[in-house]
């Protein structure tokens, strides 16, 4: 939700506290402890503590990205499976030590440096393009967040990257290691390769409904229905505002005459310039010029090609000089000018061809004009709408009863934590649609959900869960297509890796590699020049990891396609460079990733010094069995 206040967390420090994750409670050594914490104390290490509501926050934001990242939702459960909670807590405990550690040396940040910090953020600028202290105002404000709370966060960024940076600023990666980096990543490979698909192998016949049956009792976890919810969702952003917002005919007709060369396309003309070292001798062409001399024997006289003195097919916008462009666009056609005072010297221009200039009239584009001038303006108060959407749920009104008030639309929608509904289709989309699935499958009925914040439009979803079917199993009976589109599926992968394994043997006994594949009736297909990390034209990406770990000679095979075809390969040639360059971009992961381990081990030793300790109880009560009850 604080994603644009904290932009400036996208430097070292996060790069390098991310690097953290990697850290277990088992590394830190961290103590459970379920007396001696206050209410809303999460976890303490020195003297500074970690509240509930901050880890909350933290918690439902970290979800909110994931979901964004892997393009669906991510229940409670898996959150715990991934470890996300206890990771983000590491990651709390680590700011928390540094700031303990930047207070004990007496860094400190002065409000002149502070302030400038803040003016520069790109977060903050206004349509103008610097820094706004109503918008920053505002922001703030629908965050949750007082002036005084986010400069105390603020400060506190900018000391701890003092301390890092004075740990880790200087370090450079070893000769002996960027050669050894070079030697690998110069490393390349010559392949033959062939690929087995579901179509090179004959297709299963329909089994009977006595092996069907068998088949799905032995899987009917698979077969189960999912747990459904009912949810409302209220989407506010400058689009779902513009229909409420009244633009005139007269601000439409004022905007397409402000940009009236946006809507067609400018006079052309064949333009071809001729500049003179005097206007002495630009006069006397002229004088011949007027009294019938074509213009292309001037040129021609002073020893110049047509090209020499071209311009091309312009529009005045592509003229530079305005008294040339001027002149230019007032002559008809094959019409020459008189002397012109040019920016480089005297002129004289001639015009050939002119192609005249369209526009659409304003009845052809006023629709989308007004459309587009409603989408600024519903932007200009889009938080003034969000002010009042807050102001009404903390009077206790519902979503349907606030969506009429505002003007908002509310959608409703039955479906699975995968956005689909009970027979099987997508819902429809709409804006932070992972994110909502997420949170409404984490809620509770009729409970007050944080609306999920929209990065790109600066605009909010509010969400609420209505109603609940639990999970269920079906039965054979309505599961059947299902389960014969299964039994397909694997009746076809090992058929596949049968069909793999025969070719293997085949090689494996003396028939050579390419002897072998095309008795199959496979396509024998070559591949020179591989290189790790790296795409080749025509190559399918998941063969390389597998080549690499093959031996010069050796036979190999990889999935692809998602796990529906294989692929089978020999290794003809390997090669690796004696003196190679490596990529600078290579060497600075490296050089971060030695930044990270000399700030983990700087990090235990704190925590060592420090103490931490951790609250399970008030842990386990946001991201335990509650959360998913």
């Amino acid at each position: 939700m604080l994603k644009s206040l904290r932009k400036s967390a996208s430097g070292i420090v996060a790069k390098i506290l991310m690097g953290l994750l990697i850290l277990s409670f088992a590394v830190w050594g961290i103590a459970d402890v379920f007396r001696g914490f206050g209410s809303q104390t999460l976890a303490t290490i020195g003297d500074s503590e970690i509240t509930i509501a901050e880890f909350r926050q933290l918690y439902q934001e970290r979800l909110q990205q994931i979901s964004q990242q892997l393009k669906r939702g991510i229940s409670p459960d898996q959150a715990r499976a991934f470890g996300i909670p206890d990771q983000i807590l590491n990651e709390q405990l680590a700011e928390a030590a540094l700031n303990d550690q930047a207070k004990s040396l007496g860094l400190a940040l002065s409000d002149e440096e502070l302030a400038k910090r803040v003016q520069s953020n790109p977060a903050f600028f206004g349509p103008g393009g610097s820094f706004d202290p109503v918008y920053f105002d505002r922001l703030l404000r629908s965050n949750g967040f007082t002036e005084a709370r986010f400069v105390e966060a603020e400060r506190g960024l900018a000391l701890r990257q003092q301390l890092i940076q004075s740990l880790g600023g200087g370090i450079e990666v070893p000769q002996v290691l960027k050669a050894a980096l070079a030697r690998y990543e110069g490393e390349e490979r010559s392949v033959n390769y062939a690929m087995l698909t579901p179509a090179s192998i004959t297709a299963p016949a329909d089994p009977s409904d006595e092996v069907l049956r068998t088949f799905y009792d032995e899987r009917k976890v698979a077969f189960r229905a999912p747990e459904f919810r009912k949810i409302g969702v209220m989407v506010l952003t400058p689009e779902a505002l513009a229909s409420s917002v009244t633009v005139t005919d007269a601000e439409v007709e004022a905007a397409y005459n402000a940009n009236l060369s946006t809507y067609g396309t400018p006079e052309k003309r064949v333009v071809q310039q001729l500049v003179f070292p005097s206007e002495d001798e630009a006069k006397a062409a002229a004088e011949r010029i007027a009294a019938g001399t074509p213009f292309a024997d001037i040129v021609a006289e002073r020893k110049l090609s047509p090209k020499d003195v071209d311009l091309g097919d312009v529009s005045r916008a592509d003229i530079v000089d305005k008294q040339v462009a001027d002149a230019a666009f007032s002559l008809p056609a094959e019409g020459t000018s008189g002397v012109i005072a040019g920016r480089f010297g005297p002129v004289i221009v001639h015009i050939g061809a002119i192609t005249p200039g369209t526009t659409q009239p304003l009845a052809e584009v006023a629709p989308a004009i007004r459309a587009a001038l409603q989408v600024n303006a519903a932007r200009r108060t889009m938080l003034t709408t969000y002010d009042k959407v807050e102001d009404e749920r903390a009077g206790g009104a519902q979503l349907a009863e606030i969506a009429g008030k505002v003007g908002i639309a509310l959608q409703s929608f039955d479906t699975s934590i995968q956005g689909q509904t009970p027979d099987g289709a997508a819902i429809a989309s709409f804006p932070g649609r992972s994110e909502v699935l997420r949170g409404a499958f984490a809620s509770e009925v009729d409970a007050e959900n944080d609306p999920v914040q929209l990065p790109q439009s600066g605009g909010y979803v509010w969400y609420e869960v209505e109603a609940v079917t639990p999970p269920r199993e079906r039965s054979f009976e309505e599961a059947r297509a299902q389960v014969l589109d299964r039994w397909k599926q694997d009746q076809t992968a090992q058929a596949l890796d049968a069909r793999l394994e025969e070719l293997k043997a085949k090689i494996a006994a003396g028939t050579p590699f390419d002897q072998a594949v095309t008795a199959a009736g496979l396509e024998l297909r070559a591949a020179n020049g591989l290189r790790r990390g790296r795409t080749a034209d025509g190559v399918p990406e998941d063969i390389m990891a597998a080549v690499f770990e093959t031996p010069e000679g050796g036979v190999g095979s990889a999935l692809a396609e998602g796990g529906d075809s294989r692929l089978l390969f020999q290794v003809l040639r390997a090669s690796v460079p004696e003196n190679g360059t490596t990529d600078e971009k290579l060497i600075t992961d490296m050089r971060q990733g030695m930044e990270n381990d000399l700030m983990t081990e700087y990090l235990v030793e704190l925590q060592s010094r420090l103490g931490a300790r951790i609250n399970r109880a008030a842990l386990d009560q946001i991201v335990g069995t509650d959360a998913v009850n």
